[in-house]
């Protein structure tokens, strides 16, 4: 009852961080057609930014550094980069990679490839039916939970959250009616920034951090996305709850080493039987 109890709450709080990863991922591809490798960079970006930021300063503010930083990074990059070379595909994989490995290098050179503890933002630990929960843990779920409808209102009660949602349902429809799609491109680009740089720093609070931790990040987000749905926020949520449960019971009845195993069964059924995910191309429902 109590291991079934830690699995619950464990994978709550991990599948909230996947979560919000997942989302920063969609809206770029539903919004720009972008598949952007870099993704996984920006949340090492918020990682590393908060370990540099917290010797100085108190690590809430550190946090809020970190978040800020990422997405400056992440709009500095399409205004810089992206923008001009967003209509080839290919290009722009590969230049969202290289980005990648380039913040990748940075990172060693500055930190070493050392793996590194993040100081908590919440310090402490509950006791919840007999399983010892870090309030770190449940500031994580709660912050994750609080973006997340944050970035819900956004985009279902304001207007430039519409043109946001208008560009990802039909880009020529949204140009009909008056909307500015490389402002809105760019405002993505700057949203999922932000939304990487809370996962990077929570993810890096909750396992280690190192130069070399965007890889899973960015191949959890594709996998949430592919079992989604493109575009989705529902589809990334329910995505990500999928995953982040199915890991934390494959950890806990069959090791770490067979953490992502389960995750790729699930890819290959939905590719096969339902190849546009679970909810579709939508950007959000």
């Amino acid at each position: 009852m109590v291991d079934l109890l830690s699995i619950l709450i464990t994978g709550a709080m991990v599948s909230a961080v996947y979560a919000l990863i997942a989302i920063g991922f969609t809206m770029i591809f539903g919004v720009g057609g972008v598949l952007n490798l870099a993704h996984g960079g920006l949340l090492m970006i918020g990682a590393y930014v908060f370990l540099a930021a917290t010797s100085r300063i108190p690590p809430v503010v550190a946090f809020v550094a970190s978040v800020g930083v990422a997405a400056v990074v992440s709009y500095a990059m399409y205004l810089g980069l992206i923008r001009y070379i967003e209509k080839d595909v290919v290009i722009t994989f590969l230049a969202t990679l290289l980005i990648a490995l380039l913040f990748q290098e940075l990172v060693t050179m500055t930190f070493s490839a050392q793996p590194r503890s993040l100081a908590t933002l919440v310090p402490g630990t509950v006791q919840i039916a007999g399983t010892r929960i870090r309030y770190n843990q449940i500031f994580g779920f709660v912050v994750s939970w609080v973006a997340i409808g944050a970035l819900w209102y956004y985009v279902t009660r304001t207007g430039s959250g519409r043109a946001i949602l208008a560009t990802s349902m039909s880009e020529r429809g949204a140009m009909l009616t008056g909307v500015d799609i490389s402002r809105v491109r760019a405002e993505t680009w700057l949203i999922a920034g932000a939304l990487a740089g809370v996962g990077g720093v929570f993810l890096g609070s909750l396992q280690t951090t190192s130069p070399f931790m965007w890889l899973d990040p960015l191949a959890l987000a594709f996998i949430i996305v592919v079992i989604g749905g493109v575009g989705s926020i529902k589809g990334s949520i329910v995505g990500a709850y999928l995953i982040g449960y199915l890991e934390t019971l494959t950890v806990s009845l069959a090791g770490n080493g067979v953490r992502g195993v389960f995750a790729l069964v699930v890819v290959a059924l939905i590719i096969l039987f339902r190849p546009q995910g679970l909810y579709g191309r939508e950007f959000i429902e």
